[in-house]
């Protein structure tokens, strides 16, 4: 495609984002239900398990991620309720938001099939390290990290979308470029109108931008934590300059040397939530004595509940 006539189009779909003409997906029900009830700091399980229980499919998987092997050892679990306490309200909330939108990167065109099962898979692989990477900041949770990990490349589900209904014959290079070009505008577009908090769009919008200063400096925030879980898996990741000029790895405590080991250095505990997220664990590379991490450097996993409400297993397993 013509640079003129992309412009063009790229210009259009950002006009058409600005003036609310681009179609976005609705968030399924049982998501949006749980965000709601969420927001109660008081909520009892009991209206948890109510709404997850209308959800057959939604309520299956709960159950089977309770039994995973991050639990080995642990009772098998047979109910909802038990699935819920045991893995915590906001470990649920996110195994929620992964299930039902995991239904939406999906299309009868198998190559538009292939790219949103891509893109889904990456989005799970960069919240895995997310969470993981997030738990030596005590002022940031894990389990944000991880949704906002989730949530990052959002933009290029309606972008596909639209594409496969508009334009099928446009080329996978043209594509590409125009998803570099627009899936933070539509993704951000599309999480507001889902009521997600602001610092997961401000993740959508600026974790891209390896010269960003962070909103709470000279800490890291989450848009730096996705930053840095994007670049370790992305298919450049050997290939990317980790020296000065990525600004977010001296927030984040992150020398050059941790960079080039770190899927490496936590492959268990990222292989963990990855499986918690329904996912097949991936090769990780290995890595000899001399490069593996000095664990009394890393802090646990912040407090992110208030004691009456279930705490994250993984926290809990890691803390």
């Amino acid at each position: 495609m013509q640079t003129e006539t992309l412009q063009t189009l790229i210009d259009d779909i950002l006009r058409d984002i600005s003036r609310d003409d681009f179609a976005l997906p609705t968030l399924p029900n049982v998501a949006t239900r749980i965000q709601e009830l969420m927001a109660d700091p008081n909520v009892s399980a009991d209206r948890i398990v109510a709404v997850l229980s209308g959800d057959p499919f939604v309520s299956a998987q709960i159950i089977r991620s309770a039994n995973s092997a991050a639990f080995a050892g642990m009772p098998p679990i047979s109910n909802v309720r038990d699935a819920t306490l045991r893995l915590g309200y906001r470990q649920l909330h996110n195994l929620v938001i992964t299930l039902t939108v995991d239904r939406l990167f999906s299309s009868n065109n198998p190559a538009a099939n292939q790219r949103l099962k891509q893109v889904w898979e990456h989005s799970r692989r960069v919240a895995a390290v997310s969470y993981v990477l997030a738990s030596r900041h005590a002022h940031l949770s894990p389990d944000q990290a991880l949704l906002a990990g989730l949530m990052h490349n959002i933009g290029l589900l309606p972008l596909y979308l639209h594409i496969e209904n508009n334009r099928p014959q446009l080329d996978a290079d043209t594509l590409a470029t125009l998803g570099r070009k627009t899936h933070q505008s539509i993704g951000a577009k599309l999480l507001a109108s889902w009521h997600f908090p602001t610092e997961v769009i401000t993740v959508v919008r600026e974790h891209e931008n390896l010269h960003r200063e962070s909103g709470i400096a000279p800490l890291p925030d989450y848009a730096d934590v996705i930053m840095f879980a994007n670049l370790q898996n992305s298919t450049r990741a050997v290939a990317i300059d980790w020296g000065n000029n990525i600004s977010a790895l001296q927030r984040l405590g992150i020398d050059k040397d941790e960079c080039l080991t770190f899927l490496a250095q936590h492959a268990v505990r990222i292989e963990a939530v990855e499986v918690m997220l329904g996912m097949k664990p991936k090769p990780r590379p290995v890595i000899t004595a001399a490069a593996q991490t000095d664990t009394a450097k890393i802090s646990p996993p912040a407090e992110t509940t208030k004691k009456e409400r279930p705490q994250s297993f993984l926290s809990r397993l890691w803390g």
